[in-house]
């Protein structure tokens, strides 16, 4: 008897799923392996940043890397500091200058600034708070004004034209404060990757930006000091900022400091300033289970649709609804939302399991909050990665259409994950970017919270979620449409 429409179609296809106990337990089992398999991920992984004794905590209790040289008086109550920067040297890496008003010298202490950088015009606050001005580069006249707890940031091509750039209330600075110029370059990232493992360094740079027609509008202004911000005792070796001036340097990077002639200041320096969150994702080690759970739902999916080429069921289903696209897509529904539920299910499971066994293994506060399922980060990790798993899992099924053979089907899926992963392990960084971006392995992306990084030996971690989600759409799309079009030309 035909079904009467599409609904029908999958009411039947769903039937056909869940009546079969071997695919039922298989859809359960791949929630729980996600479980199961992140609990042990989480508890063999560990983490030692918040034991790091260069380790920066801001005002708000947030990593941070705070890292200058400083040309500076102490500022007591109100003032305006104005100075045009005349030059800034490109050191190859993020250089900025400009001014600032900072609660003492310590690094991570709280701030406003502002820097020019070679993409314009920025005024910061406490390593969050950030207003973009123009795009204007050095040389270019920068004012900073400080009435009561409001500081105004101004930019001017000209210093007679003044435009204001924002504001922002900095209530929690003292009374006595540090006001002046500054100067910095962030440190080169250097990334070998090899067999597997990846080694993270870094080649300190500096920066000399120029200073003129610098005016300090306070009571009391008087000579400017020159001293440098920077990481706290501990670090093992001077990787190019401003810490351990008197010692010794990396070979090719210039000493820091502050020289003034004539009333222009030649400033010298090293390190950025700005927030500082580990690279490691926690979402994405609590979620690795997701790995070996969507290969058991690729089983699934395949077999979704081999199963009934091997009993010659295949020939009913056609007799029952001879639209044979229209029986494709409800199984591409049917599985794709099976799927889809029980990632989600299992991922936010594993999420909820693995936190606490993260947090012994020292991927706790303040170097790695705490996480809530309905963070929009980690909702959004979620969401996207059983977005993933389905899509897979759809593509699974349509594969299994083309080629109508069990293991052939899941052996390309398998492979289509699991040999990226590996090759981009090992390759180069650019090859190994490539090799994800093109192949489905790059959906594993999705389960990220944080931004694609490359410090990392994890290969998803080089790519976002949407360049992730986009490659495994379309070898769906592509193999569906493959699909119909030999279903209609085939026999059954």
């Amino acid at each position: 008897m035909r079904g009467d429409g599409f609904g029908a179609t999958l009411r039947a296809e769903w039937t056909k799923l869940r009546t079969v106990r071997r695919w039922t337990l298989t859809l359960l089992c791949s929630g729980i392996l996600i479980v199961v398999i992140g609990l042990l991920v989480s508890s063999s992984s560990g983490s030692d940043v918040n034991q790091h004794p260069d380790f920066v905590v801001g005002p708000d209790g947030q990593p941070v890397v705070d890292e200058f040289q400083f040309a500076h008086q102490t500022l007591s109550g109100d003032g305006t500091i104005t100075a045009r920067v005349a030059a800034q040297e490109d050191s190859g890496t993020d250089a900025s200058a400009g001014l600032i008003i900072k609660d003492g010298l310590t690094s991570g202490s709280r701030y406003v600034a502002l820097r020019v950088t070679k993409k314009g015009v920025h005024l910061e606050a406490d390593y969050a708070t950030g207003i973009r001005g123009s795009s204007r580069t050095a040389p270019v006249w920068l004012r900073l004004t400080r009435q009561g707890p409001v500081v105004t940031g101004y930019e001017s091509a000209d210093g007679s034209s003044w435009t204001k750039v924002g504001q922002v209330t900095a209530a929690k600075l003292p009374r006595d404060v540090e006001i002046g110029m500054f100067a910095n370059s962030a440190p080169k990232v250097v990334v070998k990757r090899s067999a597997g493992s990846t080694s993270v360094g870094q080649e300190g740079t500096r920066s000399t930006a120029s200073f003129d027609n610098v005016h300090l509008d306070a009571a009391g202004a008087g000579a400017w000091d020159d001293d440098a911000v920077h990481r706290p005792e501990g670090e093992p070796k001077d990787l190019g900022g401003n810490r351990g001036q008197a010692g010794e340097r990396p070979p090719g990077v210039k000493a820091a400091g502050v020289v003034e002639r004539d009333g222009t200041f030649a400033i010298t320096g090293g390190g950025e300033i700005g927030p500082n969150p580990p690279d490691d994702d926690v979402v994405s080690i609590a979620l690795f289970g997701v790995l070996p759970g969507l290969m058991a739902l690729a089983a699934v999916g395949v077999l979704f649709v081999t199963s009934e080429y091997r009993k010659g069921m295949i020939r009913a289903t056609f007799a029952a609804n001879p639209r044979r696209g229209r029986t494709l897509a409800a199984k591409a529904i049917v599985i794709g939302a099976a799927a889809f539920v029980m990632t989600l299910v299992g991922g936010a499971g594993a999420l909820l399991a693995a936190q606490p066994v993260l947090q012994d293994r020292g991927f706790a506060p303040p170097a790695y909050p705490e996480y809530s399922l309905t963070d929009p980060p980690v909702l959004r990790a979620l969401l996207l990665t059983a977005l993933f798993v389905a899509i897979l899992t759809v593509f699974a099924t349509a594969l299994g259409a083309v080629l109508r053979h069990s293991a052939t089907a899941i052996t390309t899926v398998v492979v289509l994950i699991v040999v990226p992963v590996i090759l981009s392990s090992i390759l180069p960084l650019s090859m190994g970017r490539w090799v994800m971006q093109l192949t489905p392995a790059g959906g594993l992306a999705t389960w990220r919270a944080k931004p694609p990084t490359t410090t990392l030996a994890d290969p998803w971690s080089m790519i976002g979620p949407a360049a992730g989600l986009t490659v495994v759409s379309v070898y769906a799309v592509v193999t569906l449409a493959v699909a119909w079009w030999l279903l209609r030309r085939r026999d059954a």
